[in-house]
């Protein structure tokens, strides 16, 4: 156990460089204060990014913000033209932030059930053009969803199809999401939806699968048993590259 704990430390120390080089010293110091902050929101400035940044204090928020902007997990090598991105789990909207920052001109669409997330959201894309915010959750087909675990984080909601009158936001196919916003080609797709992907990749995937050159998958094989195999078995199906960065499977077209 000591062990461990020597090595998560060495692993947290290594970052101080880069959190300096991004936010300087002030801000790192702001943001370790934030811990006991009850402000709603800390704001903050990048370095090489217009825009300020809004994160919640004492959330999850906190954890994406340094996957995102420290660790880099999506600093790949992209495709060479970037024209339509679907986030699907967009959360606080720091990937919509990083991937704005990039690709300036592309339009993104930002999917996202729960409200408050989508209230952040709003604060850290205002500037940015062609964003569009969809509230709601990605599935196989339109349908009626509802949160099934509504005593976890706005991070971990895991949904579930919504019998009767239990719907509490729509669900929704990426052939529908396509259609709806005119996209002939997803040339970045991030999925990140805490167990949903199984679903998405089960049925009526072939369409937006076949249509889609770029993404970012995050499985949630605790959540959802087989999923790994599964996706795997898709993108194989179509022959995507798979590669790993972070906690992400990057596939791209071969």
């Amino acid at each position: 156990m000591l062990i461990k704990k020597l090595l998560f430390k060495s692993y947290q120390i290594k970052w101080i460089p880069k959190w300096i080089g991004l936010l300087g010293v002030f801000q790192c110091v702001k943001l370790l204060l934030s811990k006991t902050s009850k402000a709603p929101y800390l704001v903050l400035k990048l370095k090489g990014y217009d825009n300020k940044v809004y994160l919640r204090p004492k959330t999850s928020d906190l954890k994406i913000f340094k996957q995102i902007f420290i660790e880099e997990e999506y600093n790949v090598t992209f495709p060479e033209q970037v024209n339509y991105i679907v986030d699907a789990g967009s959360n606080c909207g720091f990937s919509i932030v990083y991937f704005k920052n990039k690709f300036k001109n592309a339009k993104l669409i930002a999917i996202e059930p729960d409200t408050s997330n989508i209230e952040i959201i709003k604060k850290n894309t205002t500037g940015f053009k062609d964003v569009f915010i969809v509230k709601g959750g990605v599935w196989n087909i339109n349908t009626d969803l509802k949160i099934l675990n509504k005593d976890a984080g706005k991070w971990a909601f895991r949904v579930v199809e919504a019998i009767d009158n239990t719907k509490e936001f729509k669900g929704y196919s990426l052939d529908a999401i396509m259609l709806e916003h005119d996209i002939k080609i997803i040339d970045i797709l991030k999925m990140d939806i805490e167990g949903s992907e199984k679903n998405v990749f089960e049925q009526n995937y072939q369409y937006w699968l076949s249509k889609t050159t770029f993404g970012f998958l995050e499985l949630h094989e605790n959540y959802a048993p087989g999923v790994t195999d599964l996706v795997h078995s898709r993108l194989d199906e179509f022959n995507f590259k798979v590669s790993k960065s972070g906690e992400n499977v990057v596939f791209s077209k071969k």
